[in-house]
Formats: structure tokens, sequence, C-alpha cells
């Protein structure tokens, strides 16, 4: 018995150094373990699931924390290496979370100061999030934010309406793409100043509040029983400061 143990140890040790040296090519075993699912014997022809592509599954991790499957998680490098090539980090907040991507644009990259007209490199970013995504959305959530500074255009009076119409500038430009969900799918929000992410009693606060919130979501929004928001907690607003275009 003393000898069987030593061999089993041994054997055991040999296992755990080859599987500790070995690498796994995730597009092979994708490949391999795409047949199984659904399946209750290797001879059966139905029960067979819908491709993973078009599958969101959320699981519970040893650590609490809420992950995707490996082709969300494969999405979502693709989207952060895209960004890190472009050098645009600093303007763009990409967070995976179990709601769905969000997606936080400052609004110097999308607008003209007092303007709703997409800029040429926003379209290229939501271009970019939009392919990177694919079918895996079902529903896609805009919201406008601003400063508290307010605004008196003819074309728009106050940040209400300016909000509101950067809004539904990037869901007309998304309800474009060749990815585009049915329109149904979309809703388009204008909070102006009234939910800031930091003070505005700087400019790189205000820098911060003027931005634009993406939600692309698991689930229909049509599924909840509260109005659609991007994240729950926002801050309160914050006092007025002397007048511009946000």
């Amino acid at each position: 018995m003393t000898t069987f143990s030593d061999m089993a140890t041994l054997l055991l040790t040999f296992f755990i150094m080859i599987v500790s040296m070995s690498t796994v090519e995730v597009k092979k075993f994708k490949e391999a373990i795409s047949y199984f699912p659904g399946r209750t014997s290797f001879l059966q022809k139905d029960a067979v699931l819908p491709p993973t592509t078009k599958q969101i599954v959320a699981v519970e991790s040893a650590g609490g924390e809420d992950i995707t499957d490996m082709l969300n998680a494969e999405r979502f490098e693709d989207l952060m290496e895209y960004l890190e090539r472009e050098g645009l980090q600093d303007n763009v907040q990409v967070n995976l979370t179990e709601k769905g991507l969000h997606v936080v644009i400052v609004d110097s990259l999308m607008f003209v100061s007092g303007q709703a007209d997409l800029l040429p490199k926003s379209k290229e970013v939501l271009v970019e999030i939009a392919g990177v995504l694919g079918q895996a959305a079902k529903s896609v959530i805009v919201e406008g934010h601003t400063d508290d500074r307010p605004i008196a255009t003819s074309r728009y009076p106050t940040n209400w309406e300016l909000s509101g119409a950067r809004a539904f500038s990037v869901v007309r430009f998304l309800l474009g793409q060749a990815s585009t969900l049915d329109p149904s799918g979309y809703v388009g929000i204008g909070y102006g100043e009234f939910r800031p992410v930091e003070s505005n009693e700087t400019a790189a606060g205000r820098a911060k509040n003027r931005r634009v919130e993406i939600l692309f979501s698991w689930e229909p929004w049509q599924n909840s029983n509260s109005p659609p928001v991007t994240m729950p907690e926002q801050k309160e607003s914050l006092p007025k400061e002397a007048a511009r275009p946000s």
C-alpha cells in the first residue's frame, strides 16, 4: 500500500505539473464544447440550445462578483483595447455590469458646446461599440446630462432640451447601424443638470457632468417596473453659476 500511495502521489504531481505548463486555446476550446450544450447523448440530433453567440449568461463567481460568459468578456476586452489604442481612456468609461455594458462618454468628444450634432470621432466610437456588442444587447438606454450653467438659445432654451436632443442624436445614429435592434428597444432620456456625478463648483467637475451615458442592456427595458436608468445612484444637483452653453 505504501508503494501504491507513492506511485499515485507521483502521478498526481506529474499531472498537475503538465496542466500548469499547458495553455488553452480559447477558440479551439469553444469549438470543442459547442457541440455539447443541450444534448443528453452524442447520438441525439435535437434538443440543441441556440448558438452561444446569441446567449447572455450571468453567473455568480466565487468572489461574489457578477460576470458574463466568455464571449462577452472577449467583446469587452476588444473594446478596451480599441479605446487604449485610440487614446480615449480619459474620454470614454466602460463598465461590464450584471445589467449590461455601461458606457459614459464626455461631451467634449461627442458635441460642440451648446450643440447636439455628433462629432465624427464620437461616431467612430459608437460604431465600434455597436460592432463589438452585435446582437448581445436586448435594449439600449441613452441618457443626456449637462452641467448646471444655464443655456438660453433659440434652439435649446434650457438644459432639458439640450440633454434630450443629445440623447436622441445618439439613438438616431445607433438606429442606423448594421447591428441595430428593433426601434422599440431604444430609450432616449434628457436629465439636464439634475443628475451630476461631480461638483459643479469646479471646471473639472462640470466637465464630468457634461456627458452621455449609454446602457446596452442584456434584458429588454420593458421588463422593468420602473423608468429605465443607466445607473441607479446619482448625486443631487448643485447651485448654478454664470450662464453659458453646456
